[in-house]
């Protein structure tokens, strides 16, 4: 799925789709959770140029929808997965917990969302080479955003989080290969 990009919003220093998001591609593999070793950490693709076609082509929601910067992966922890904006669901895949999911900006969009009939979606990572877990929760969400309750949803989504980091994590069976040439 190629979407089109906000012109001049660039990755910059995140790259956290690079290590998050696994890849089994003949020229590129790397478990889920570590970084391609491609990747220059904080800088970005030491083969940009040469790039797998995947890589050339996905990108997270914050650089094709208009999100602040605070929604920049690497700032809020968080990579909103594009694969479902054409099927109308959000994926909040959480890699890191930071402050932004305590945030006012974070209730308002998802509220915003939901307002809009999207469904949503919380995703976290396990350990490295494990796939991440998944839980659609916009009935879980519901109540407290139609309540405007965004404390009770601050809750809602720890313990949505709590639960999926118990879960027991799956081997994604990628082994780590390097061709890009």
């Amino acid at each position: 799925m190629e979407l089109p990009l906000i012109p001049g919003r660039e990755c910059g220093p995140c790259v956290e789709c690079c290590r998050f998001i696994p890849l089994d591609l003949p020229e590129l593999s790397k478990p889920t959770g570590r970084l391609c070793a491609y990747c220059v950490d904080g800088a970005g693709c030491s083969v940009h140029a040469v790039r797998p076609q995947t890589c050339r082509t996905w990108f997270c929601v914050w650089r094709v929808v208009e999100l602040s910067d605070d929604w920049r992966p690497d700032l809020s922890g968080i990579i909103v997965r594009p694969d479902g904006l054409l099927t109308g669901e959000m994926t909040l895949y959480v890699v890191r917990r930071t402050e932004f999911l305590q945030s006012k900006l974070l209730f308002d969009t998802v509220a915003q969302w939901l307002s809009e009939g999207l469904r949503l979606a919380i995703s976290v990572p396990g350990p490295v080479g494990t796939l991440p877990v998944r839980a659609e929760v916009t009935d879980y969400l519901l109540p407290a955003v139609a309540a405007s309750d965004d404390g009770l949803f601050q809750r809602l989504v720890q313990a949505c989080l709590d639960s999926l980091d118990r879960h027991e994590f799956e081997a994604d069976g990628i082994e780590e290969r390097y061709a890009v040439t």
